[in-house]
């Protein structure tokens, strides 16, 4: 795979992630642990909450830099209900049995 395309696909993962957590009014209040490494395709998420976006649609984010290697035990623990990882990622865990 390309560059340019892993990039798109984390993007698209990291947004369908956004909005599956975003989108009702009646999430208030709704706590989320999102599991993030450093990776600078990542920054829309933090600045998301930086700008208070998570918190106008009644969500309480935490983010927590993960590394890769463990985000999806993580997942499978449940301390984190969302990981922001590439789409062929969430593809490998949710096949070994990671309830994505």
């Amino acid at each position: 795979m390309t560059g340019s395309v892993v990039k798109m696909a984390t993007l698209a993962a990291a947004a369908a992630c956004v909005l599956a957590v975003a989108t009702p009014a009646q999430a208030q209040d709704t706590k989320i642990v999102l599991g993030m490494s450093g990776w600078t395709g990542f920054a829309p998420l933090t600045l998301a909450d930086k700008a208070g976006i998570f918190k106008k649609n009644g969500l309480d984010v935490e983010i927590k830099m993960i590394p890769q290697k463990d985000r999806h035990l993580a997942l499978a623990s449940k301390s984190i209900q969302c990981a922001a990882t590439t789409v062929e990622t969430h593809v490998a865990w949710n096949a070994n049995g990671v309830p994505i």
